[in-house]
């Protein structure tokens, strides 16, 4: 799952909810959006899960609404600002690291290193991937040039 404070929209796979064994009938149907891929996207729908961070004793649990959405995204879906804000969550940059209260104390969640090496990786090779075929394809002006 991406953490991303700027995102207007809590995203999530359509791959997740089939995991969770969540029919397409309990989404909520809602209308399109833009802004997150070139043009607008349409989403299957809306669903309100449970969240949890920390572990035992000190975690903090809350209702998120996510929109789920097919995207062609190297991870599972987007913790946007909707989400940190009813956390309450302060990121801390330097140390890649999601800080929110609890009730023993701070809950400290900190990022998987090796998880976003392969999101990145994946994103390289996909961005690679994209290009060749842009080059492989003449653009049309080019085409109607010859």
């Amino acid at each position: 799952m991406l953490v991303d404070s700027g995102a207007g929209l809590n995203l999530i796979s359509p791959k997740v909810i089939s995991k969770l064994q969540i029919s397409d009938e309990e989404l909520k149907v809602i209308g399109t959006f833009q802004g997150i891929n070139p043009g607008r996207s349409r989403p299957k729908g809306k669903i309100t899960l449970l969240v949890v961070f920390g572990r035992e004793l000190n975690y903090q649990t809350e209702k998120i609404v996510f929109d789920v959405v097919e995207l062609p995204l190297p991870y599972n879906g987007i913790l946007g600002h909707p989400a940190l804000a009813k956390f309450m969550v302060a990121y801390h940059y330097a140390y890649n690291t999601l800080k929110m209260r609890g009730p023993m104390g701070v809950i400290s969640i900190p990022s998987d290193k090796k998880d976003t090496i392969i999101c990145v990786d994946k994103m390289y090779r996909d961005a690679v991937a994209v290009e060749a075929a842009e080059v492989a394809v003449p653009a049309k002006e080019e085409r109607k040039e010859s």
